[in-house]
């Protein structure tokens, strides 16, 4: 009988409203400066928007991430948020957010008939092959979150048409135990 000792938690949710939520996030993104350095194969603001979506986020994404929160059983600040747009040719290299936490991706601008979402890397090989897994989420369409774990490496293929692809990007950093806290208030 299979036994699963781990197991690689994954979330996608809808978010409600997107329609009428899409064109003000919109709104927000197009004020926004993007930046491509010679290491980015994009543009973002991550450089340059001074985390001001962060606040917005929590709000806009209020019952998704509570519906995560629940899920999950942990409780999370969202500590980062960007945005990052794709052109025909651009990708993104293989790559993870921290140690530990979340990340999520919002699909903003995303045509799910063109464009792909995010690969991700199994984090060890097939025992049985010794090769490396990739998958995609599943059923990935414009206005779906999806949350990972933010060591997972994911990695987006380049874009192969003329149609930007965007997403904004958020990271959430779960409240350590009482246990694992650092006592700042030494009485």
């Amino acid at each position: 009988m299979k036994t699963p000792l781990f197991e690689f938690p994954s979330y996608r949710y809808e978010v409600g409203d997107w329609e009428f939520k899409k064109k003000g996030l919109l709104n927000r993104i197009n004020k926004q400066q993007f930046i491509r350095t010679e290491l980015q194969t994009f543009e973002t603001d991550r450089q340059t928007n001074n985390k001001t979506y962060v606040r917005y986020l929590e709000e806009f994404l209020r019952p998704e991430l509570n519906e995560f929160c629940n899920e999950a059983q942990v409780s999370c600040s969202m500590t980062d948020a960007w945005c990052v747009r794709y052109q025909k040719g651009d990708h993104q290299t293989t790559h993870n957010h921290r140690g530990w936490g979340f990340s999520g991706v919002l699909h903003v601008e995303y045509d799910d008939n063109v464009h792909l979402p995010a690969k991700f890397v199994a984090p060890w090989n097939d025992p049985r092959t010794d090769t490396t897994s990739l998958a995609y989420p599943p059923a990935i369409v414009e206005g779906t979150i999806f949350i990972a774990p933010s060591w997972a490496l994911h990695f987006v293929e380049p874009v192969s048409v003329r149609k930007p692809r965007v997403v904004v990007v958020f990271d959430l950093l779960p409240e350590l135990p009482v246990h694992q806290s650092i006592n700042i208030d030494d009485k």
